[in-house]
């Protein structure tokens, strides 16, 4: 099994708007925020910034390693394609850098991790800030999400996907 233990580990909660990431290294955080992209620019535009931020996220963090939650979909098709269009930018911009097999988590993996199955965001958020000792809730709430990623990776949580 792969041992996460000193390592920096950067959790993404991949979108084609609101990307939010966090890097920790055992109980401690190093970073958190959000990538933003701008729903007036085209679709390449976004996909560019994805790629060149993540890069830059990267060469700034210098993660050992990454987790991506897997995005979940219902129905509506048009924002899948987008969103797995940044995925695949993501994973692009990862790669170039190195961390060519990222983990990947299911959301109920993270939920279950960080607080229980079925947690709202604000009580996702509240766990996030509990565990690491946060003097505050790390807002927005996709930057919480990166936060609880890269925790439920350290921890041990798995998707069964290659």
């Amino acid at each position: 099994m792969l041992t996460l233990q000193g390592k920096v580990i950067l959790g993404i909660d991949p979108a084609i708007a609101t990307i939010g990431y966090g890097a920790i290294q055992d109980d401690h955080v190093i970073d958190y925020g959000v990538i933003k992209t701008a729903s007036t620019s085209l679709i390449y535009d976004r996909l560019k910034q994805i790629h060149d931020d993540i890069r830059e996220l990267c060469e700034l963090i210098k993660p050992d390693a990454v987790a991506l939650e897997m995005p979940f979909f219902t129905r509506e098709t048009t924002s899948a394609n987008k969103v797995l269009r940044a995925l695949g930018v993501i994973e692009l911009a990862l790669g170039e850098y190195g961390l060519n097999e990222p983990i990947f988590l299911h959301q109920s993996q993270v939920k279950a991790s960080v607080a229980k199955y079925g947690a709202q965001k604000s009580e996702m958020q509240q766990a996030v800030m509990m565990i690491f000792g946060l003097s505050e809730i790390p807002k927005p709430d996709d930057a919480a999400d990166g936060l609880a990623i890269a925790f439920a990776a350290q921890s041990g949580a798995r998707a069964n996907v290659k």
